[in-house]
């Protein structure tokens, strides 16, 4: 139901939302969300366009989150990407599902209205500070402190 981009973009916004601000290069995000770097990269645009994320030029450059991670929520990023479709009609375009859907898709429409208020009651930030663990199973940050000289803190 969800599809591979959303969920590489739901890793990569998590991954900017524990940077803290901090830029992050695509390369990092690639590897931080095991996200082929080329889709990555793709996605990341996608991202930009829709104001999540910003990009920053220059020698100290990369992506930085482009929302309030407090107030953006995991279905706001979906949105973004693919958002999820309800299903309305009959897909299959029988009359005598004109007023009503069939139970099978009535079901799958269930599941979809479940994922979608799922998504919609969790922020970015909330996901990350919930975690026990880090949120993307990794057993490192991507990101760590380092000043303009260089030199870490």
């Amino acid at each position: 139901m969800l599809s591979t981009t959303s969920e590489y973009a739901l890793r990569m916004m998590i991954l900017l939302t524990e940077a803290n601000g901090a830029p992050t290069t695509c390369a990092k995000l690639s590897q931080g969300g095991r996200v082929p770097q080329q889709y990555a990269s793709k996605v990341l645009n996608q991202l930009r366009r829709g104001g999540m994320a910003k990009g920053q030029r220059g020698r100290y450059g990369g992506f930085v989150i482009g929302c309030d991670s407090s107030s953006t929520t995991l279905l706001d990023v979906v949105n973004v990407i693919e958002p999820l479709q309800r299903i309305t009609q009959c897909p299959l375009g029988r009359s005598e599902h004109s007023e009503k859907l069939c139970p099978l898709h009535s079901q799958i429409d269930a599941a979809i209205a479940s994922l979608e208020s799922s998504l919609g009651q969790l922020t970015l930030r909330q996901l990350v500070d919930q975690a026990d663990d880090l949120p993307l199973c990794r057993t490192e940050p991507i990101v760590s402190a380092v000043t303009i000289s260089g030199k870490a803190d």
